[in-house]
Protein backbone atom coordinates (compact mmCIF):
# COMPACT_ATOMS: atom_id res chain seq x y z
CA UNK A 1 0.00 0.00 0.00
CA UNK A 2 1.01 3.51 -1.01
CA UNK A 3 -0.02 6.69 0.57
CA UNK A 4 0.60 9.78 -1.36
CA UNK A 5 0.15 13.29 1.12
CA UNK A 6 -0.07 16.75 -0.71
CA UNK A 7 0.17 19.56 1.79
CA UNK A 8 -0.95 22.69 -0.24
CA UNK A 9 0.21 25.08 1.55
CA UNK A 10 4.23 23.79 1.30
CA UNK A 11 3.71 23.08 -2.06
CA UNK A 12 1.82 26.34 -2.79
CA UNK A 13 -1.31 25.29 -4.80
CA UNK A 14 -3.80 27.91 -3.81
CA UNK A 15 -1.74 30.14 -6.56
CA UNK A 16 -1.86 27.46 -8.91
CA UNK A 17 -5.66 26.77 -8.48
CA UNK A 18 -6.53 28.21 -12.01
CA UNK A 19 -4.19 26.45 -14.06
CA UNK A 20 -4.60 23.42 -11.88
CA UNK A 21 -8.82 23.20 -12.79
CA UNK A 22 -7.68 24.01 -16.76
CA UNK A 23 -6.00 20.30 -16.36
CA UNK A 24 -9.52 18.96 -15.25
CA UNK A 25 -12.35 17.23 -17.74
CA UNK A 26 -15.31 20.08 -17.94
CA UNK A 27 -17.66 18.00 -15.40
CA UNK A 28 -14.84 17.62 -13.14
CA UNK A 29 -14.10 21.76 -13.21
CA UNK A 30 -17.73 22.53 -13.12
CA UNK A 31 -17.92 20.32 -9.76
CA UNK A 32 -14.60 22.00 -8.05
CA UNK A 33 -16.13 25.77 -9.49
CA UNK A 34 -19.14 24.97 -7.35
CA UNK A 35 -17.74 25.40 -3.72
CA UNK A 36 -18.24 28.73 -2.32
CA UNK A 37 -14.78 28.44 -0.53
CA UNK A 38 -11.57 28.60 -2.53
CA UNK A 39 -9.74 26.08 0.06
CA UNK A 40 -12.59 23.42 -0.75
CA UNK A 41 -12.21 24.29 -4.41
CA UNK A 42 -8.47 23.63 -4.06
CA UNK A 43 -8.66 20.32 -2.44
CA UNK A 44 -11.24 18.88 -4.80
CA UNK A 45 -9.11 20.13 -7.59
CA UNK A 46 -6.07 18.46 -6.12
CA UNK A 47 -7.30 15.26 -4.88
CA UNK A 48 -8.81 15.08 -8.75
CA UNK A 49 -5.09 15.69 -9.98
CA UNK A 50 -3.89 12.67 -7.82
CA UNK A 51 -6.40 10.49 -9.13
CA UNK A 52 -5.67 10.84 -12.74
CA UNK A 53 -2.15 10.08 -11.84
CA UNK A 54 -3.05 7.33 -10.41
CA UNK A 55 -4.98 6.26 -12.89
CA UNK A 56 -1.85 6.85 -15.77
CA UNK A 57 0.58 5.49 -13.35
CA UNK A 58 -1.47 2.07 -12.89
CA UNK A 59 -3.81 1.84 -15.60
CA UNK A 60 -1.98 3.38 -18.54
CA UNK A 61 -4.87 5.96 -18.87
CA UNK A 62 -5.22 9.38 -17.08
CA UNK A 63 -8.45 10.02 -18.64
CA UNK A 64 -9.97 6.83 -16.67
CA UNK A 65 -13.69 6.82 -15.82
CA UNK A 66 -14.75 6.60 -12.68
CA UNK A 67 -18.17 4.90 -10.91
CA UNK A 68 -19.56 5.79 -7.59
CA UNK A 69 -20.42 3.21 -4.97
CA UNK A 70 -24.27 3.67 -3.27
CA UNK A 71 -22.28 6.12 -0.67
CA UNK A 72 -20.35 7.67 -2.82
CA UNK A 73 -17.04 5.75 -2.75
CA UNK A 74 -15.37 6.36 -6.51
CA UNK A 75 -13.66 3.62 -8.24
CA UNK A 76 -11.99 2.88 -11.21
CA UNK A 77 -14.51 1.30 -14.05
CA UNK A 78 -11.94 -1.32 -15.50
CA UNK A 79 -11.59 -5.20 -13.92
CA UNK A 80 -8.81 -5.79 -11.67
CA UNK A 81 -8.03 -2.07 -11.27
CA UNK A 82 -5.91 -0.85 -8.25
CA UNK A 83 -8.05 0.25 -5.39
CA UNK A 84 -7.93 3.85 -3.62
CA UNK A 85 -9.01 6.17 -1.30
CA UNK A 86 -9.40 9.62 -0.94
CA UNK A 87 -9.61 11.99 1.92
CA UNK A 88 -8.62 15.77 2.87
CA UNK A 89 -8.14 18.12 5.96
CA UNK A 90 -6.87 21.29 6.22
CA UNK A 91 -4.28 21.73 3.76
CA UNK A 92 -3.56 17.93 3.40
CA UNK A 93 -5.28 16.13 0.46
CA UNK A 94 -4.48 12.39 1.05
CA UNK A 95 -4.23 9.44 -1.29
CA UNK A 96 -3.98 6.01 -0.31
CA UNK A 97 -3.87 3.11 -2.63
CA UNK A 98 -3.33 -0.72 -2.97
CA UNK A 99 -4.41 -4.43 -4.26
CA UNK A 100 -7.28 -4.55 -2.04
CA UNK A 101 -10.37 -2.49 -0.88
CA UNK A 102 -9.08 0.37 1.30
CA UNK A 103 -10.07 3.56 3.19
CA UNK A 104 -8.07 6.30 4.24
CA UNK A 105 -8.66 9.55 6.59
CA UNK A 106 -6.98 12.05 7.77
CA UNK A 107 -8.41 14.87 9.85
CA UNK A 108 -6.88 18.35 11.19
CA UNK A 109 -7.00 18.20 15.48
CA UNK A 110 -8.69 20.99 16.77
CA UNK A 111 -10.69 21.92 19.60
CA UNK A 112 -14.10 20.43 18.98
CA UNK A 113 -17.22 19.02 21.27
CA UNK A 114 -15.41 15.62 21.25
CA UNK A 115 -17.58 14.26 23.87
CA UNK A 116 -20.99 14.72 21.88
CA UNK A 117 -19.70 13.31 18.39
CA UNK A 118 -17.75 10.13 20.82
CA UNK A 119 -21.47 9.18 21.68
CA UNK A 120 -21.50 7.31 18.44
CA UNK A 121 -18.28 5.37 19.97
CA UNK A 122 -18.67 1.66 21.13
CA UNK A 123 -18.17 0.37 25.05
CA UNK A 124 -13.90 -0.27 23.89
CA UNK A 125 -13.63 3.36 22.66
CA UNK A 126 -15.27 5.17 25.69
CA UNK A 127 -12.75 3.03 27.81
CA UNK A 128 -9.71 4.49 26.32
CA UNK A 129 -10.90 7.74 26.30
CA UNK A 130 -11.98 8.17 30.08
CA UNK A 131 -8.15 6.60 30.46
CA UNK A 132 -6.46 8.96 28.10
CA UNK A 133 -4.56 11.52 29.02
CA UNK A 134 -5.07 13.52 25.72
CA UNK A 135 -8.52 12.67 25.16
CA UNK A 136 -8.96 15.13 22.20
CA UNK A 137 -5.85 13.31 20.58
CA UNK A 138 -7.17 9.66 21.42
CA UNK A 139 -10.72 11.19 19.76
CA UNK A 140 -9.14 11.78 16.82
CA UNK A 141 -7.39 8.43 16.04
CA UNK A 142 -10.11 6.82 17.22
CA UNK A 143 -12.46 8.91 14.63
CA UNK A 144 -10.16 8.27 11.88
CA UNK A 145 -9.77 4.73 12.53
CA UNK A 146 -13.36 4.51 11.85
CA UNK A 147 -13.60 7.04 9.29
CA UNK A 148 -11.32 5.10 7.48
CA UNK A 149 -12.94 1.78 8.37
CA UNK A 150 -16.40 3.01 6.59
CA UNK A 151 -14.66 4.16 3.42
CA UNK A 152 -13.40 0.80 2.90
CA UNK A 153 -16.62 -0.79 3.29
CA UNK A 154 -18.30 2.23 1.25
CA UNK A 155 -21.13 2.37 3.65
CA UNK A 156 -20.06 6.05 4.64
CA UNK A 157 -20.97 6.63 8.68
CA UNK A 158 -24.02 4.83 8.27
CA UNK A 159 -21.30 2.06 10.05
CA UNK A 160 -22.45 3.94 13.20
CA UNK A 161 -26.37 2.87 13.40
CA UNK A 162 -25.28 -0.73 12.55
CA UNK A 163 -23.35 -1.14 15.68
CA UNK A 164 -22.15 -4.53 14.70
CA UNK A 165 -18.35 -3.60 13.99
CA UNK A 166 -16.09 -3.97 17.06
CA UNK A 167 -12.82 -2.15 17.11
CA UNK A 168 -9.93 -4.13 19.45
CA UNK A 169 -7.54 -0.96 19.61
CA UNK A 170 -4.81 -2.77 20.95
CA UNK A 171 -4.13 -5.34 18.32
CA UNK A 172 -5.43 -3.10 15.79
CA UNK A 173 -8.20 -4.46 14.26
CA UNK A 174 -11.86 -4.28 13.83
CA UNK A 175 -14.36 -7.01 13.84
CA UNK A 176 -16.77 -6.90 11.37
CA UNK A 177 -19.49 -9.47 10.56
CA UNK A 178 -17.14 -12.40 9.09
CA UNK A 179 -14.96 -10.23 8.77
CA UNK A 180 -11.41 -9.07 10.68
CA UNK A 181 -9.63 -5.91 9.12
CA UNK A 182 -6.77 -4.15 10.60
CA UNK A 183 -5.82 -0.48 10.76
CA UNK A 184 -3.33 1.68 11.72
CA UNK A 185 -2.51 5.20 12.06
CA UNK A 186 0.03 8.23 12.43
CA UNK A 187 -0.01 11.82 13.57
CA UNK A 188 2.11 14.87 12.35
CA UNK A 189 1.57 18.02 13.85
CA UNK A 190 -1.49 19.26 13.75
CA UNK A 191 -3.51 15.77 12.21
CA UNK A 192 -4.10 12.74 12.56
CA UNK A 193 -4.52 10.06 9.80
CA UNK A 194 -5.43 6.35 9.64
CA UNK A 195 -5.87 3.32 7.02
CA UNK A 196 -8.08 0.62 7.37
CA UNK A 197 -8.00 -2.92 5.16
CA UNK A 198 -8.61 -6.36 5.41
CA UNK A 199 -4.11 -6.81 4.85
CA UNK A 200 -1.62 -4.70 5.72
CA UNK A 201 1.52 -4.94 4.87
CA UNK A 202 4.19 -2.44 4.58
CA UNK A 203 2.74 1.34 4.11
CA UNK A 204 4.65 3.54 2.19
CA UNK A 205 4.09 7.11 3.34
CA UNK A 206 4.69 9.84 0.43
CA UNK A 207 4.53 13.18 1.52
CA UNK A 208 4.88 14.86 -2.23
CA UNK A 209 7.41 16.98 -2.85
CA UNK A 210 7.74 20.18 -5.36
CA UNK A 211 9.49 18.14 -8.31
CA UNK A 212 6.99 15.20 -7.56
CA UNK A 213 3.93 17.78 -8.01
CA UNK A 214 5.71 19.29 -11.46
CA UNK A 215 5.68 15.69 -12.14
CA UNK A 216 1.86 15.35 -11.61
CA UNK A 217 1.09 18.52 -13.48
CA UNK A 218 2.66 17.52 -16.41
CA UNK A 219 1.21 13.89 -16.16
CA UNK A 220 -2.36 16.10 -16.41
CA UNK A 221 -0.93 17.69 -18.73
CA UNK A 222 -0.18 14.50 -21.01
CA UNK A 223 3.55 16.12 -21.33
CA UNK A 224 5.35 12.99 -19.32
CA UNK A 225 5.49 10.05 -18.88
CA UNK A 226 3.74 8.55 -15.33
CA UNK A 227 7.08 8.41 -13.53
CA UNK A 228 7.85 10.51 -10.44
CA UNK A 229 11.33 10.10 -8.92
CA UNK A 230 11.59 11.23 -5.33
CA UNK A 231 9.49 12.01 -2.40
CA UNK A 232 9.86 12.73 1.51
CA UNK A 233 8.93 10.21 3.64
CA UNK A 234 9.25 11.60 7.29
CA UNK A 235 6.85 13.96 8.07
CA UNK A 236 4.36 10.98 9.55
CA UNK A 237 5.52 8.48 12.53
Amino acid sequence: MEVWIADTEFLELDRQLEGMMALLPAAEREKALRFRKREDSLRCTVGRLLIHTLAAERLGRVDMSLRFSEYGKPFFACENAVQFSLSHAGKLVVLAFGDVPLGVDVEERRPCNWRELASVFGAEEQSLLRRSEDSLGMFYRLWTVWEAFSKEEGLGLVIFENGDAIMDYGSETIHHQSRTLRFRSWETPGYTMSVCAEQLGEIRLRCLSSEDWNQILMVNRGTSPPERKKGVEKEFN
